[in-house]
Protein backbone atom coordinates (compact mmCIF):
# COMPACT_ATOMS: atom_id res chain seq x y z
CA UNK A 1 0.00 0.00 0.00
CA UNK A 2 1.10 3.60 -0.54
CA UNK A 3 1.95 5.64 2.75
CA UNK A 4 -1.62 7.10 2.47
CA UNK A 5 -4.90 5.84 0.84
CA UNK A 6 -8.82 6.29 1.15
CA UNK A 7 -10.01 3.59 3.34
CA UNK A 8 -13.83 2.43 3.71
CA UNK A 9 -13.96 2.71 7.71
CA UNK A 10 -16.04 0.57 10.58
CA UNK A 11 -15.77 1.87 13.60
CA UNK A 12 -16.40 -1.20 16.38
CA UNK A 13 -15.86 -1.59 20.21
CA UNK A 14 -13.07 -3.53 19.48
CA UNK A 15 -9.54 -3.02 18.57
CA UNK A 16 -8.24 -4.25 15.37
CA UNK A 17 -3.99 -5.76 15.94
CA UNK A 18 -2.81 -6.61 12.82
CA UNK A 19 -2.19 -10.39 11.98
CA UNK A 20 -5.23 -11.08 14.32
CA UNK A 21 -7.98 -12.85 12.76
CA UNK A 22 -11.42 -11.47 13.60
CA UNK A 23 -15.28 -12.77 12.87
CA UNK A 24 -17.81 -9.93 12.17
CA UNK A 25 -21.49 -9.88 12.09
CA UNK A 26 -22.45 -7.03 9.17
CA UNK A 27 -25.94 -6.39 9.52
CA UNK A 28 -27.23 -2.21 9.14
CA UNK A 29 -27.74 -1.46 5.71
CA UNK A 30 -24.25 1.20 5.21
CA UNK A 31 -22.16 -1.78 6.44
CA UNK A 32 -23.42 -4.29 3.74
CA UNK A 33 -23.25 -1.74 1.14
CA UNK A 34 -19.56 -1.63 2.79
CA UNK A 35 -18.87 -5.08 2.46
CA UNK A 36 -20.25 -5.03 -1.55
CA UNK A 37 -17.67 -2.67 -2.23
CA UNK A 38 -14.70 -3.86 -0.40
CA UNK A 39 -15.22 -7.20 -2.06
CA UNK A 40 -15.81 -6.05 -5.38
CA UNK A 41 -12.29 -3.97 -4.89
CA UNK A 42 -9.04 -5.17 -2.68
CA UNK A 43 -11.01 -6.59 0.09
CA UNK A 44 -9.83 -4.19 2.53
CA UNK A 45 -11.61 -2.03 4.78
CA UNK A 46 -10.19 -0.29 8.31
CA UNK A 47 -11.53 -0.71 11.94
CA UNK A 48 -11.35 2.34 14.24
CA UNK A 49 -12.23 1.70 17.94
CA UNK A 50 -14.55 3.84 19.17
CA UNK A 51 -13.72 3.91 23.18
CA UNK A 52 -16.81 6.04 24.23
CA UNK A 53 -20.07 6.68 22.33
CA UNK A 54 -20.65 4.16 19.37
CA UNK A 55 -22.22 6.46 17.11
CA UNK A 56 -19.87 9.07 17.06
CA UNK A 57 -17.09 9.53 14.31
CA UNK A 58 -13.97 8.56 15.88
CA UNK A 59 -11.81 12.18 16.06
CA UNK A 60 -9.21 12.39 13.50
CA UNK A 61 -5.52 11.44 14.58
CA UNK A 62 -7.35 8.20 15.72
CA UNK A 63 -5.22 4.98 15.55
CA UNK A 64 -7.20 2.09 13.41
CA UNK A 65 -5.99 -1.08 11.61
CA UNK A 66 -6.64 -2.42 8.11
CA UNK A 67 -8.58 -5.44 8.01
CA UNK A 68 -8.63 -7.85 5.03
CA UNK A 69 -11.57 -10.10 4.13
CA UNK A 70 -10.83 -13.74 4.09
CA UNK A 71 -14.29 -15.61 3.95
CA UNK A 72 -17.32 -13.88 3.68
CA UNK A 73 -20.65 -15.06 3.91
CA UNK A 74 -24.37 -13.45 2.86
CA UNK A 75 -27.33 -14.93 4.79
CA UNK A 76 -30.75 -15.14 2.76
CA UNK A 77 -31.72 -11.59 4.46
CA UNK A 78 -28.42 -9.81 3.46
CA UNK A 79 -26.77 -9.67 6.46
CA UNK A 80 -23.27 -11.34 6.42
CA UNK A 81 -20.76 -13.36 8.08
CA UNK A 82 -16.91 -12.54 7.46
CA UNK A 83 -13.79 -13.27 8.76
CA UNK A 84 -11.08 -10.90 8.22
CA UNK A 85 -7.71 -10.38 9.29
CA UNK A 86 -5.45 -7.95 10.59
CA UNK A 87 -2.54 -5.83 8.24
CA UNK A 88 -1.74 -2.19 8.30
CA UNK A 89 -2.03 0.06 11.49
CA UNK A 90 -2.96 3.86 9.97
CA UNK A 91 -3.87 7.40 11.75
CA UNK A 92 -7.22 9.00 10.09
CA UNK A 93 -5.89 12.40 8.64
CA UNK A 94 -9.54 13.42 6.83
CA UNK A 95 -12.80 12.26 5.92
CA UNK A 96 -13.97 11.88 2.45
CA UNK A 97 -17.77 12.43 1.92
CA UNK A 98 -19.76 10.21 -0.59
CA UNK A 99 -20.97 7.05 0.42
CA UNK A 100 -23.53 6.35 3.13
CA UNK A 101 -20.13 4.70 5.33
CA UNK A 102 -17.81 6.37 6.73
CA UNK A 103 -14.61 6.76 4.50
CA UNK A 104 -11.44 8.58 5.38
CA UNK A 105 -7.89 9.29 4.56
CA UNK A 106 -5.54 7.23 6.35
CA UNK A 107 -1.81 7.16 6.84
CA UNK A 108 -0.10 4.36 7.44
CA UNK A 109 2.71 4.08 10.20
CA UNK A 110 5.19 0.59 11.44
CA UNK A 111 6.70 0.36 14.60
CA UNK A 112 10.56 1.94 14.77
CA UNK A 113 12.96 0.60 14.18
CA UNK A 114 14.91 -1.62 16.33
CA UNK A 115 18.18 -2.71 16.49
CA UNK A 116 17.70 -4.77 19.88
CA UNK A 117 17.60 -8.72 20.63
CA UNK A 118 14.44 -9.78 22.00
CA UNK A 119 14.59 -13.19 21.74
CA UNK A 120 15.09 -13.10 25.67
CA UNK A 121 11.42 -11.70 25.78
CA UNK A 122 9.93 -13.50 23.28
CA UNK A 123 10.76 -16.42 25.04
CA UNK A 124 9.70 -15.47 28.31
CA UNK A 125 5.67 -14.03 26.77
CA UNK A 126 5.36 -17.63 24.86
CA UNK A 127 6.64 -19.49 28.05
CA UNK A 128 3.92 -17.77 30.23
CA UNK A 129 1.34 -17.97 27.35
CA UNK A 130 1.66 -22.00 27.64
CA UNK A 131 1.89 -21.75 31.54
CA UNK A 132 -1.85 -20.23 31.77
CA UNK A 133 -3.05 -22.28 29.09
CA UNK A 134 -2.08 -25.47 31.48
CA UNK A 135 -3.41 -23.01 34.72
CA UNK A 136 -6.86 -22.44 32.54
CA UNK A 137 -6.74 -26.21 31.57
CA UNK A 138 -6.50 -27.51 35.56
CA UNK A 139 -9.01 -24.70 36.74
CA UNK A 140 -11.53 -25.78 34.12
CA UNK A 141 -10.63 -29.88 35.16
CA UNK A 142 -10.02 -30.48 31.57
CA UNK A 143 -8.10 -33.89 31.25
CA UNK A 144 -7.44 -33.50 27.52
CA UNK A 145 -4.91 -30.99 26.43
CA UNK A 146 -6.25 -28.60 24.29
CA UNK A 147 -4.25 -27.49 21.03
CA UNK A 148 -2.76 -24.07 21.40
CA UNK A 149 -2.38 -21.28 18.87
CA UNK A 150 0.69 -21.35 17.08
CA UNK A 151 2.77 -18.31 17.84
CA UNK A 152 4.56 -16.27 15.84
CA UNK A 153 8.64 -16.47 16.26
CA UNK A 154 8.76 -12.74 15.51
CA UNK A 155 8.39 -10.56 18.41
CA UNK A 156 6.45 -7.20 16.77
CA UNK A 157 4.33 -9.91 15.54
CA UNK A 158 3.87 -12.07 19.07
CA UNK A 159 3.67 -9.00 20.72
CA UNK A 160 0.33 -7.98 18.62
CA UNK A 161 -0.85 -11.25 18.87
CA UNK A 162 -0.83 -11.35 22.84
CA UNK A 163 -2.50 -8.06 22.94
CA UNK A 164 -5.11 -8.85 21.49
CA UNK A 165 -5.69 -12.26 23.61
CA UNK A 166 -5.31 -10.31 27.29
CA UNK A 167 -8.33 -9.32 28.77
CA UNK A 168 -7.76 -5.81 29.01
CA UNK A 169 -10.24 -2.64 28.40
CA UNK A 170 -10.56 -1.19 25.53
CA UNK A 171 -8.18 1.56 26.14
CA UNK A 172 -5.29 -0.29 27.36
CA UNK A 173 -5.50 -2.12 24.29
CA UNK A 174 -5.70 0.23 22.21
CA UNK A 175 -2.63 1.82 23.87
CA UNK A 176 -0.53 -1.07 22.86
CA UNK A 177 -2.05 -0.87 19.42
CA UNK A 178 -0.92 3.02 19.29
CA UNK A 179 2.44 1.75 20.45
CA UNK A 180 5.40 2.06 17.81
CA UNK A 181 8.42 0.41 19.45
CA UNK A 182 8.49 -3.22 19.43
CA UNK A 183 10.44 -4.09 22.62
CA UNK A 184 7.90 -1.43 25.03
CA UNK A 185 4.80 -3.40 23.53
CA UNK A 186 6.14 -6.48 23.89
CA UNK A 187 7.27 -5.77 28.00
CA UNK A 188 3.45 -4.76 28.36
CA UNK A 189 2.57 -7.70 27.28
CA UNK A 190 4.99 -9.84 29.84
CA UNK A 191 3.68 -7.58 32.24
CA UNK A 192 -0.29 -8.46 32.06
CA UNK A 193 1.08 -12.05 31.48
CA UNK A 194 2.56 -12.48 34.58
CA UNK A 195 -0.27 -10.80 36.50
CA UNK A 196 -2.71 -13.54 34.48
CA UNK A 197 -0.60 -16.09 35.73
CA UNK A 198 -0.15 -15.05 39.08
CA UNK A 199 -3.76 -14.47 39.04
CA UNK A 200 -4.67 -18.21 37.87
CA UNK A 201 -2.10 -19.88 40.04
CA UNK A 202 -4.32 -18.21 43.30
CA UNK A 203 -7.52 -19.23 41.82
CA UNK A 204 -5.98 -22.80 41.05
CA UNK A 205 -4.92 -23.03 45.02
CA UNK A 206 -7.99 -21.91 46.23
CA UNK A 207 -10.02 -24.33 43.92
CA UNK A 208 -7.80 -26.97 45.79
CA UNK A 209 -8.52 -25.76 49.07
CA UNK A 210 -12.05 -25.41 48.76
CA UNK A 211 -12.46 -29.09 47.43
CA UNK A 212 -10.31 -30.37 50.25
CA UNK A 213 -12.52 -28.54 53.41
CA UNK A 214 -15.32 -29.51 51.50
CA UNK A 215 -13.99 -33.15 52.19
CA UNK A 216 -13.10 -32.73 55.20
CA UNK A 217 -9.65 -33.64 54.48
CA UNK A 218 -6.42 -32.31 55.07
CA UNK A 219 -5.30 -28.72 53.59
CA UNK A 220 -2.65 -29.00 50.96
CA UNK A 221 0.70 -27.52 51.82
CA UNK A 222 2.41 -24.62 50.20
Amino acid sequence: MDSSTILPLFPLQIVQFPGVVTPLHIFEMRYRQMLKDVIAGDKTFGIVAVLDDATARPLLGSVGCTAKVVIAQEMDDGRSNILCVGEQRFRLLDYEEGEPYLQARVEFFEDETAFEDFSEETAEAKSLFERIAKLAQQIKENERDEELPELPEDPQELSFMLAAYLDLSLTEKQEMLELTHTGERLQHVITQLREMADDYERRLRGRKISKVNGHGGKLPEF
